[in-house]
């Protein structure tokens, strides 16, 4: 009598087990984000003194910008404060000795930002990009305006500007003939990321 009526629940009880929904499988894998790296460009810093202005330029920064999948790039970009080259040694040679570059050698940004490629290519878009700037072993934030010109999905320059005070930086600025140079320093910054 028992072994008939366990029976008949299992058969009542098959239906149902049958229409029980399969087991989800593993979910896809998350997108990948793309990396991609500084293939050539320009960081020049320009200087006002009363009574003349002057740049010096790194042509050899490093950078890398990670593209997250939902669009969102973080931004690494450095220079070696020994590559600057204003074109004349002397004043090079004050200027590293100024920033202490042995002791500090290097300068460094890195930045978040929106960098969604348009819908069509070429194409060039403004974004603003949030950046911790270290220079002479300061940290300083600022929101930085970017021009970002698209090749392709995979091929971006970017262009910008930022201007940083000296001071601010714990430098003392330099003195000539006991007038010293600006507080403000323009930055420009011109990369070209590729794979």
């Amino acid at each position: 009598m028992r072994t008939s009526l366990l029976l008949a629940l299992l058969l009542c009880a098959s239906p149902a087990l049958a229409q029980t929904p399969p087991m989800p499988g593993p979910s896809a894998a998350p997108a990948a984000a793309t990396v991609l790296s500084a293939k050539s460009g320009t960081i020049t810093y320009h200087l006002v003194h009363k009574l003349h202005k002057f740049d010096g330029v790194c042509k050899q920064p490093e950078g890398k910008v990670r593209i997250l999948p939902s669009g969102k790039a973080q931004v690494m970009v450095r220079a070696k404060v020994e590559s600057f080259d204003s074109g004349n040694s002397n004043r090079d040679s004050h200027m590293k000795e100024t920033v202490e570059a042995a002791r500090f050698p290097l300068v460094e940004l890195k930045a978040t930002g929106d960098a969604t490629p348009p819908a069509t290519f070429p194409a060039t878009v403004e974004r603003t990009f949030n950046a911790d700037v270290t220079f002479h072993g300061t940290t300083k934030n600022l929101d930085i305006p970017v021009q970002l010109t698209y090749e392709s999905a995979t091929s971006i320059k970017a262009k910008a500007r930022l201007t940083l005070k000296v001071e601010d930086f714990k430098v003392e600025r330099p003195s000539l003939m006991f007038v010293k140079i600006d507080n403000d320093m323009p930055v420009d910054v011109e990369l070209s990321f590729a794979p």
